[in-house]
């Protein structure tokens, strides 16, 4: 089977923004993720992201977030979508600043910072996550996790809670060769060890790839079936982005 042409993945990744699943998960412990964030377009979750400093939520370039919409929305605090739980935050967008250089063609630069419009103090169900170092890269075999709301199946079984699963770093030089003219040194890899179907799928744009008490990566996008270990998950390597986020922090 070979690798996936650029139209199948611009089509993988515009279905991006309708939803976050994880394959092969299970449901984490209810607010032992406290920096997740739903990001809801008319009350329905369209992509997740993190919140990585007062105010500030880290999400995918590819994931159309406008500022200053009435419908869409940033849930803090959550763990089932189902019910609004006490826990809850709910803010409005100030600021949704795209990376610069974000190439919709190659989904290059696959990096948003939203600024929540809010001065209130957040509660205790919400903290932020911390970012890596500048520049710091994962090697191969480090195992992570990545969280999300959504599909568990590929056909539609879509529970409320939050989920996640394990994934594995893998060689970027593997990396290249399976997604043949779509990886470059601003992504990381990762998969399943096993043939369990286990990962993302497109739609859990903008959600959190953490590794060791931090977060190294965005989901960026995955290939046509999800948790498929031949393609392996691509997530934007946020290491290679403090410099601009910094300046996005001191700008705003």
């Amino acid at each position: 089977m070979g690798s996936p042409s650029l139209l199948l993945l611009l089509v993988l990744i515009a279905a991006g923004a309708l939803g976050s699943w994880i394959i092969g998960g299970k449901e984490v412990k209810p607010h032992s993720r406290p920096y997740i964030a739903s990001i809801q377009l008319d009350g329905r979750h369209v992509c997740g992201g993190f919140l990585v400093w007062r105010k500030w939520v880290m999400t995918a370039a590819h994931c159309v977030i406008p500022r200053h919409s009435p419908s869409v929305r940033i849930v803090l605090g959550a763990h089932s979508l189902k019910h609004q739980e006490a826990s809850q935050q709910v803010f409005s967008i100030r600021e949704s600043i795209m990376h610069p250089h974000f190439n919709a063609r190659t989904v290059h630069n696959d990096i948003r910072m939203l600024e929540l419009n809010t001065s209130a103090t957040f509660n205790q169900f919400v903290k932020r996550i911390r970012l890596p170092k500048p520049n710091a890269d994962l090697p191969p075999g480090v195992v992570c996790r990545v969280l999300g709301w959504g599909d568990t199946s590929n056909f539609g079984t879509i529970p409320t809670e939050l989920r996640e699963t394990q994934t594995t770093v893998v060689s970027r030089k593997i990396c290249k060769a399976l997604w043949v003219g779509h990886v470059n040194k601003d992504m990381l890899c990762a998969a399943s060890l096993n043939s369990t179907l286990q990962g993302v799928c497109s739609g859990d744009s903008g959600g959190p790839l953490v590794c060791g008490g931090r977060v190294h990566g965005i989901v960026s996008f995955s290939g046509q079936r999800c948790g498929n270990r031949r393609y392996p998950d691509i997530y934007t390597r946020i290491s290679k982005y403090i410099s601009w986020v910094h300046d996005v922090l001191k700008r705003f």
